[in-house]
C-alpha cells in the first residue's frame, strides 16, 4: 500500500467528518496522520494494541481504522459525533471491536499501555501520547516505570507538535531537552521528522530489543493545507464551504 496516497485518503475522510459534523479537533488529527497510516499498514500485527491516549484527536484513529477496512467509511462521514456513545471525538472502548481502550482524560494512556506490556509480553504495545500530556505528572511516574521493567514490547510514540490548546508547550511547560531526560531514564529515544516516511521506517529498523522504546515525533498540526499549518484558530474551528473545498484540493494535489 502506498503510504503518501494512504495519507491522503486519511486526511480527506477526517476533513469530510469534521466538516459535515460541524465538529472539532482537525488540527490535532493531521498531525498524527502519517503516524497511523505507517502503524497500520506497514507494522502492526495481529494481537498488537494501540492505546490512543491523544483523545482529542480521535477522528484519525477512526479514519484510519476505514482506510484498512474495518470501519464502513461514508457510514463514518455520515455519522461521526452524532451520538457520543459511537464516534465521538472522544476514543472510547466501547464504540467499535478494534479500539483497545477509554483514554478520556490525558495521561492515563501510558498507565493502560504499560499494563498491558506487563500482561500481554508476547504483543506489541503502541502508546500514542501528545507533547501537552507530559505536562501530567502521572506520565513520569510510568516514563521511570518502564525500563526498570524492561518493557521492550513497549513501543511509545510522542506527538510533538509543540502546541496545545491555545498556546504553545514552550511557553506553559517547555520540552526542549526531552529526549535527554527520556534517556536518562533508561529508553531508547529517537527524534525523527514524522512526516517523511523513509524516516519513520528507519526509526522502526532501529527499535531496541534491550529496552522499552520511545520515538519522538516532530510533527506539524494541520500537515499539507499551507492556510491552516501551525494556525491556533484552527484548533476547535470547523473549516466553511470555501475553507474545506481549497484543503480538499492542497490535500489531493
Amino acid at each position: 500500500m502506498n503510504l503518501l496516497q494512504t495519507s491522503k485518503n486519511i486526511r480527506t475522510t477526517i476533513l469530510k467528518m469534521i466538516y459535515k459534523s460541524k465538529s472539532s479537533h482537525i488540527w490535532s488529527a493531521f498531525s498524527l496522520v502519517d503516524i497511523m497510516a505507517f502503524i497500520y499498514t506497514k507494522y502492526f500485527q495481529k494481537g498488537d494494541k494501540v492505546i490512543f491516549s491523544k483523545w482529542h484527536a480521535g477522528s484519525v484513529l477512526y479514519a484510519t481504522l476505514a482506510e484498512i477496512g474495518k470501519i464502513d467509511k461514508q457510514e463514518l462521514i455520515d455519522t461521526y459525533c452524532q451520538n457520543w456513545q459511537k464516534l465521538w471525538w472522544h476514543v472510547t472502548l466501547w464504540t467499535i471491536e478494534w479500539v483497545d481502550a477509554t483514554a478520556w482524560s490525558l495521561g492515563h494512556g501510558l498507565s493502560i499501555g504499560i499494563g498491558m506490556a506487563l500482561s500481554l509480553q508476547q504483543q506489541k504495545i503502541f502508546v500514542i501520547l501528545w507533547d501537552w500530556e507530559i505536562n501530567e505528572w502521572s506520565i513520569w511516574e510510568w516514563f521511570m516505570f518502564a525500563p526498570q521493567k524492561k518493557l521492550t514490547n513497549l513501543i511509545v510514540i510522542i506527538d510533538r507538535n509543540k502546541q496545545q490548546a491555545m498556546w504553545s508547550t514552550k511557553n506553559i511547560i517547555g520540552l526542549e531537552n526531552l529526549n535527554i531526560s527520556l534517556s536518562a531514564l533508561g529508553w531508547n529515544v529517537q527524534t525523527i521528522n514524522w512526516h517523511d516516511f523513509d524516516e519513520i521506517g528507519q526509526a522502526f529498523s532501529n527499535l531496541s530489543n534491550n529496552k522499552p522504546n520511545i520515538i519522538i515525533a516532530d510533527t506539524i498540526k494541520w500537515k499539507w493545507v499551507n492556510f491552516m499549518e501551525n494556525n491556533i484558530d484552527f484548533h476547535y474551528k470547523t473549516p466553511n464551504e470555501e475553507q474545506y473545498q481549497n484543503a480538499l484540493q492542497q490535500i489531493n494535489t
